[in-house]
């Protein structure tokens, strides 16, 4: 297990020693927390892909209210609640973090339905207002992923989802969404998206 991942404020995480993992570097976290600022504390965020929980952890670090984690593999989505329970305060907020070891494609269907272990949140109630989407870069799942997403119910009206995906890579216009903002930081772009408002 290495240690050498740094949240925002230098605390470390555990990251597996794998090829398999790509954690969002510091740099392109930093810049979702510039450009999101205030409008993160009080948030609830849905984490997929979630990985080591890089994003979850900083989105905690920023006030988020509750955090939801999606992330297959097993071992990485252990040390995804690992990494969230080893942040500060956290004794009094476990009840609002929920890691969930499920295929984001399947968790993402509008007809599936979700579970959560937690008693206190209840998902039938839960809208998020920002979605973090980050699949492997040399998968395309993003545009599937993303009309799964815009087609359920967990949307809020000016929720804001944000890819993370590799520069060679373009989302394309939908009448589901559409977009608010496009950045590159070296091998990683990101692109901000909210739901098309049908007058």
């Amino acid at each position: 297990m290495k240690t050498n991942l740094k949240l925002i404020g230098g605390k470390k995480i555990q990251s597996p020693n794998n090829f398999y993992t790509r954690p969002t570097t510091l740099r392109v976290r930093e810049a979702i927390f510039n450009i999101l600022n205030n409008r993160v504390e009080n948030s609830i965020w849905l984490d997929l892909f979630s990985g080591t929980g890089a994003i979850s952890c900083e989105a905690y670090n920023h006030g988020a209210r509750k955090i939801i984690a999606i992330e297959k593999n097993r071992i990485n989505s252990k040390i995804c609640l690992k990494n969230l329970f080893s942040l500060q305060d956290i004794e009094n907020r476990k009840n609002d973090i929920e890691v969930i070891c499920k295929d984001v494609l399947i968790w993402t269907k509008p007809n599936y339905e979700r579970k959560l272990s937690s008693k206190i949140m209840d998902l039938n109630k839960l809208k998020f207002d920002f979605v973090y989407l980050d699949p492997p870069y040399d998968v395309n799942f993003h545009e599937l992923v993303l009309n799964q997403i815009f087609n359920c119910n967990f949307l809020k009206k000016k929720s804001i989802v944000i890819c993370e995906h590799s520069p060679n890579l373009h989302i394309k216009k939908s009448t589901l969404w559409e977009t608010m903002d496009v950045r590159d930081y070296g091998q990683s772009r990101l692109t901000f998206l909210i739901h098309v408002q049908h007058t």
